[in-house]
């Protein structure tokens, strides 16, 4: 049977996700500023920087993976029921960052139809290039913002509403799926394209956690899913930042053309970083726990909708 440490507990976790940040972030605009070929996102050279940011992002994705798998302090997979501005903040920053992708995705489309307007019908530019994946992207993407401000309201006044929304609970697991689909479907090998190959790795590990994170938030089949979230949220959110915090200093920075072609900066792959660092947060502060799990009854939607206010009143 695997050890477990108390010591291992969230403030040991964000320490851990902090530092290796730290390292990751600033090594990465290094060699984005000085070892990558404009707009085609290839390196000029495999030097130094190449294994040094695979390196520290293969060590930070598996340190924060194997942390909460020792941690003896995960919390139960029910539902945190209180105020919590900080997931109020992390909630809405989220969905404008969701919306910023949107609208993202809505101007490529848009783009695409004029371009083959009058040449090709409505279905052939769909499926052109991965469009149709990109357009559900949208669609579950608008879908996920709607769920993310009712979450947001919902720890603003302390109860449980967003529980009962299960259908939008699992857009933002398919807002990542679509996303993760569309870069699939990139016409490069993903061996050389570094970005691609980061974003495919964050998108997985996203995906992980947001179906983990709805089946707790909708009470549906959740025994033992908070400790997936922690599991797969840290290197989700250690990678969405990386990804995030590097696009944005480049976009800054004047130098937004060593980014890859379609791989502009966007939001929210920050935003769910710092909704994810907040959602784990909060729940290992204040979830109950994890023996808990046990005693999770077959009926659960009713029971946590029922002693939703037993779990305190605000934070501080």
């Amino acid at each position: 049977m695997q050890k477990k440490f108390a010591n291992i507990d969230v403030k040991t976790m964000l320490a851990a996700l902090i530092a290796v940040l730290l390292c990751a972030v600033p090594l990465r605009t290094v060699q984005l500023f000085t070892n990558i070929e404009p707009h085609t996102g290839f390196f000029e050279a495999i030097d130094w920087t190449v294994f040094t940011v695979y390196g520290v992002l293969l060590f930070g994705a598996v340190l924060l993976l194997v942390l909460p798998m020792l941690s003896a302090r995960l919390p139960a997979s029910r539902p945190v029921i209180r105020q919590s501005y900080a997931l109020t903040v992390g909630g809405l920053f989220f969905a404008v960052g969701i919306a910023y992708d949107v609208i993202l995705a809505v101007t490529k489309i848009a783009a695409a139809f004029s371009e083959g307007f009058g040449r090709q019908n409505i279905f052939e530019i769909l499926f052109t290039d991965g469009l149709f994946a990109l357009f559900l992207q949208t669609v579950c993407g608008a879908a996920a913002c709607v769920y993310f401000v009712l979450l947001a309201i919902s720890y603003l006044k302390g109860n449980s509403v967003f529980c009962q929304y299960k259908l939008l609970a699992i857009m933002p697991l398919f807002w990542t799926l679509f996303r993760l689909v569309s870069r699939f479907m990139t016409k490069i090998s993903f061996t050389l394209l570094s970005e691609l190959l980061i974003e495919l790795a964050m998108l997985s590990f996203t995906a992980l956690f947001m179906m983990s994170f709805a089946r707790v938030s909708a009470v549906v089949n959740q025994k033992g899913e908070m400790k997936k979230c922690i599991r797969y949220g840290l290197p989700a959110a250690f990678l969405a930042l990386t990804v995030g915090c590097t696009r944005l200093i480049c976009t800054l920075g004047g130098k937004a053309e060593v980014l890859p072609d379609g791989f502009a900066f966007s939001l929210a792959d920050i935003g769910f970083g710092v909704f994810a660092v907040l959602y784990i947060f909060v729940y290992m502060q204040y979830g109950r726990p994890a023996s808990e799990d046990e005693q999770i009854p077959a009926d659960a939607a009713k029971a946590e909708t029922a002693d939703g206010e037993s779990d305190g009143k605000a934070e501080d």
